[in-house]
């Protein structure tokens, strides 16, 4: 009876200490949400439970410095399924802060998910969920569908305040990655999010993201002044904390991008040197594309073609190898979603077991199970069927496309020779034929003995010499351009000098590195190009000054057309035109295996690239 009292007694102990380490828990839990991973190191050291406590302990020690310090694992004596999710998930931010784009860390936080949801433990799912999601957070551009059925799932979970704050952050990190983002209307949105951080302090760690964000927000809309504000505020509010020296590094890649629109390039260098001090640890293949991505703008803005040349080059090889690892990790998040299902499955059918009579379950399950694997192969079947098929019919309409491609290039050649060869015939009937004729009728004049008295005869020849002049001047006219005796530099700024010479539009020509001659017919595309391009000026751009720079670089030729008209949209330009508009000179550099880049801002100008191998 009495060690009856005694067993009774440590058992109760033993409950009530469970009941304890539990509740601590679930308060570092809360703490971790909040982002307050100090506050969270405290609760750690208060849990009873030895395995549990170092592992919260290295939990949040992982996420306090996000990557910036090497922390050694602890060891673990027994399996879990809190020290599981714990595990996985210290696992998977460490794979996250330094290796990003290999699929380690998004199998981690999604077997952290399932093992989480295993326990029923709110907040632990709630924390899982988080993870998954702040792996899509390092997409460059256009977002992953797949991040918002995991951020859905986390908004059915939402409870209080906190969560709240986690489910608008990183949906509107989802929308801003969106390349649909303009058609989000989000003034409503705002104002919740808005009304939703009065309750937390100023010190809070959720502010310096709010603010960064929604300065990116308020950028999108050219309201700059409040944008830089908010930036400003941010980086301010962060100081020292490990983990928010991400928000520092694109506030201040976001203030360069807001200088660079108003054309203050120096002060924009500044701000990507100030990021470059913040490069994110976690993510560097992203960060050193931005810097050298941005720097590449400024540079070419300042007129320093040779930096900018250099760092657009770091930041293509740079986009190469991240388009290498986000493919990769594509293919990773379809594995982990192709186990996520086969892993519930598992769970339904232990389920199932439990409840059920486990002599007479046990072959009706088998039953089940082989019934449900044929049915699984007979799936795999179809579904690999389609894809094949849907495979095979992109790849036809990809050689359809190509097809069309191809014929429409031969149809501008065609078009192009046919314009230069009608522009000779007629330059050579002017001159020759008709030219020929009024010298012949001028010959007769001179010898004509009436010419030296009467004045209506002077007066004829006078208006005749004219005649044959203006014809002259024609036939040259329709026959200027890159002559074998001129070449390509020579025949722009003859042109330049024709133009400039009305008065109405100033042209000039800037030149580097033109040395030898090109190949006769490169050089005729290219100048029919930048005819092109000053005609457009002229009929459109309102401008009174052009600038033509022509840079040769080993074996690149570099032409810049920029005027200070009024600028344009691109998406309203009329791309049904026939003639030889900016499709079709885009067309014909992409034939040259060149580049073409129109860079415009309605009332600040228009700057058009043409980068070519030669």
């Amino acid at each position: 009876m009495i060690k009856s009292k005694y067993l009774i007694l440590i058992l109760m102990t033993l409950g009530n200490s469970f009941a304890q380490s539990q509740s601590i828990f679930d308060s570092y839990l809360i703490d971790v949400l909040n982002l307050d991973y100090k506050e969270a190191e405290k609760k750690a050291n208060r849990i009873t439970d030895r395995n549990l406590k170092n592992a919260c302990w290295y939990l949040s020690q992982v996420l306090f410095f996000a990557g910036q310090a090497e922390i050694s694992k602890p060891k673990y004596e027994n399996d879990t399924y809190q020290l599981q999710v714990l595990d996985g998930l210290s696992v998977g931010y460490q794979k996250l802060f330094s290796e990003p784009y290999e699929s380690k860390a998004f199998q981690k936080f999604v077997e952290a998910y399932e093992i989480a949801k295993k326990t029923n433990n709110d907040l632990l799912i709630k924390f899982s969920l988080l993870s998954i999601i702040q792996v899509y957070n390092f997409e460059i551009s256009q977002t992953n569908d797949l991040a918002l059925v995991y951020l859905n799932e986390f908004k059915k979970n939402i409870s209080n305040e906190v969560d709240e704050y986690h489910y608008k952050i990183n949906y509107l990190l989802y929308r801003l990655r969106d390349i649909h983002f303009k058609d989000f209307s989000s003034e409503e949105f705002e104002l919740e999010f808005e009304a939703l951080m009065r309750n937390f302090d100023v010190k809070h760690k959720f502010w310096p993201n709010y603010l960064s964000t929604l300065a990116v927000l308020l950028e999108t809309r050219l309201e700059h002044k409040k944008s830089i504000e908010m930036h400003k505020q941010a980086i301010e509010s962060i100081g020292d904390t490990p983990f928010l020296k991400y928000i520092k590094f694109r506030s201040f890649i976001r203030l360069s991008e807001i200088y660079r629109a108003k054309k203050q390039f120096s002060l924009a260098l500044v701000q990507i040197d100030s990021a470059t001090s913040y490069l994110d640890n976690s993510d560097s293949l992203r960060s050193k594309y931005y810097i050298n991505f941005y720097s590449a703008k400024n540079y070419f803005g300042k007129k320093s073609f040779e930096k900018a040349y250099i760092s657009l080059k770091k930041s293509n090889d740079l986009s190469v190898e991240l388009d290498y690892q986000k493919n990769s990790m594509e293919i990773s998040r379809l594995n982990a979603k192709y186990q996520t299902a086969e892993k519930e499955k598992q769970i339904l059918e232990e389920q199932q077991k439990a409840r059920r009579n486990r002599n007479w379950l046990i072959a009706a399950g088998l039953v089940l199970l082989f019934g449900a694997g044929i049915a699984i192969l007979l799936q795999k079947n179809t579904t690999k069927k389609r894809l094949l098929a849907e495979q095979e019919a992109l790849l036809k309409q990809q050689r359809v496309d190509n097809l069309l491609k191809a014929q429409e290039l031969v149809s501008i050649d065609a078009m192009i020779e046919g314009q230069e060869k009608e522009r000779q015939r007629v330059a050579n009937e002017l001159h020759d034929d008709l030219g020929s004729l009024m010298a012949t009728i001028k010959l007769h004049f001179d010898k004509a003995n009436s010419s030296k008295t009467d004045p209506a005869m002077q007066h004829a020849q006078k208006l005749l010499e004219e005649a044959y002049q203006k014809v002259r001047s024609i036939a040259h006219h329709k026959n200027s351009g890159v002559m074998s005796d001129q070449g390509l530099l020579p025949a722009i700024k003859k042109m330049a000098t024709v133009i400039s010479e009305t008065n109405a539009l100033q042209v000039t020509v800037e030149d580097f590195g033109m040395g030898e001659r090109l190949e006769n017919s490169l050089e005729l595309n290219l100048f029919r190009m930048v005819q092109e391009l000053v005609a457009n000026t002229i009929k459109h751009a309102e401008a009174s000054k052009v600038t033509i720079q022509l840079t040769q670089h080993e074996d690149n030729l570099n032409i810049i057309v920029e005027d200070n008209g009024k600028g344009f949209e691109r998406s309203q330009v009329d791309t049904s035109n026939t003639g030889m508009g900016l499709t079709t000179i885009e067309k014909r550099v992409e034939h040259l295996e060149g580049n073409f880049t129109v860079d415009s801002i309605p009332g600040k100008g228009t700057s058009i690239l043409i980068d070519i191998p030669v």
